[in-house]
């Protein structure tokens, strides 16, 4: 792989984990989330109990998160495990395994593999570079309850090569069943466009043709997701399927959202978690269905605001 390429993937999931605004001269945190509680953004506190049950009815409830974030990922579980008492039909999606890993996940949550076995089995060591224990919990949760998984990526090579060549630049047979995504929004592309712009100041390799490859990577990854996700619908039309995604695929609808408009699944649901250090003018209307607070531990400092971000072809 050519250092372009891992630099375009590198930066790809920068963009897809992160989820708090820039710094500097702001009101952030608990000063518009309360630790624990559930915030419509553009409105008021919400009601947990009414909300979770609210939203088993959905279809489809994305959770974000940064990927190397305990706290997000024990949110993550906690509101897994509270959809799973109200909608016991559940499918859990995840973004951190491309497609040709799932006999792994089914055997692991048919209980036939054990720790060690499931993550050298699912290449976890090379598919996803985070440490196993962020999301083993979780995993656990799956095969205690025998609550299916579901890879929802691609290899990372597939989006490499995206951000290398365009999507037409694809072989088709190399895309891995993957369609041509839906046109994004403009302000999806801004954002994206924004934070290139960030990780190269001086507009190194920023023309207009490295700009759209950069755009068309990200929307291969948002497509395969949305496809992944739309597929548990037309296999399980009764299953609440609930995807572990980057925040940066899911702020504003931008993302996975608006991939799985186009593909008539309209009623997905936004969680997102809400750090201490997040900027309180990016809590705006349309930002998710509703943010949670994740509160910190005593003497903890504040976590430090950063650029909003997807995840990039690198995970």
């Amino acid at each position: 792989m050519d250092m372009k390429a891992t630099a375009l993937f590198a930066l790809l999931l920068l963009t897809a984990c992160m989820s708090a605004g820039p710094a500097g001269g702001r009101t952030s945190g608990p000063a518009c989330v309360p630790d624990a509680a559930w915030v419509a953004p553009g409105g008021g506190e919400l009601q947990r109990d009414a909300l979770l049950g609210d939203l088993t009815g959905n279809g489809v409830v994305l959770l974000g998160e940064r990927h190397d974030s305990m706290a997000h990922h024990r949110w993550q579980l906690e509101t897994l495990a509270a959809l799973y008492a109200r909608h016991k039909d559940m499918v859990i999606g995840l973004e951190m395994f491309p497609r040709r890993v799932q006999p792994a996940l089914d055997a692991w949550v048919a209980g036939e593999l054990d720790e060690a076995a499931f993550l050298e089995r699912s290449d976890w060591a090379r598919v996803w570079n985070h440490d196993a224990a962020l999301y083993l919990d979780i995993f656990r949760f799956a095969r205690d309850h025998r609550i299916p998984l579901r890879a929802l990526n691609v290899e990372r090579t597939l989006v490499r090569a995206v951000g290398r060549a365009g999507y037409d630049g694809v072989p088709a047979e190399q895309r891995e069943g993957v369609g041509r995504p839906a046109e994004p929004a403009a302000a999806y592309v801004d954002w994206l466009h924004a934070i290139r712009r960030a990780h190269h100041p001086d507009g190194a390799a920023d023309d207009d043709a490295a700009r759209r490859r950069f755009v068309e990577a990200q929307l291969m990854w948002d497509r395969a997701m949305a496809e992944g996700i739309a597929a548990v619908r037309a296999e399980r039309p009764g299953a609440l399927v609930v995807g572990l995604i980057g925040g940066g695929h899911l702020r504003h609808g931008w993302g996975v959202p608006h991939q799985l408009a186009s593909l008539g699944v309209t009623d997905a649901a936004v969680l997102l978690p809400w750090d201490h250090g997040s900027d309180c003018a990016e809590l705006v209307a349309g930002l998710a269905t509703a943010v949670y607070g994740i509160g910190l531990p005593a003497g903890h400092p504040p976590v430090p605001a950063r650029r909003a971000a997807l995840s990039t072809p690198a995970g």
